[in-house]
């Protein structure tokens, strides 16, 4: 058996390298955190990809299923991912 690496650990979404393949596991947060991201589809389960990171703390542009979204800091740290290999 082997041991669990820090990579291994759930990360939030802020955290993850661009173009990095990645499933949901958790959105933390209230009700409009939650809505928000119901909004624009997004839903714990869901694969998604990194596309690019804005510079100096600036949102995250991420691919679901075709529908890029962007995404700013806050409402990214509120999301758990785990890397795909």
């Amino acid at each position: 058996m082997r041991k669990a690496t820090k990579s291994d650990a759930a990360r939030n979404l802020y955290q993850v390298p661009d173009h990095s393949l990645l499933r949901i596991l958790l959105i933390s947060g209230g009700w409009d955190v939650r809505r928000s991201f119901n909004q624009i589809g997004i839903h714990a389960g869901d694969c998604i990809q990194v596309v690019r990171r804005a510079p100096f703390g600036g949102p995250l542009v991420i691919d679901n299923q075709g529908l890029r979204v962007a995404i700013g800091k806050q409402l990214a740290e509120k999301v758990r991912v785990q890397l795909l290999p």
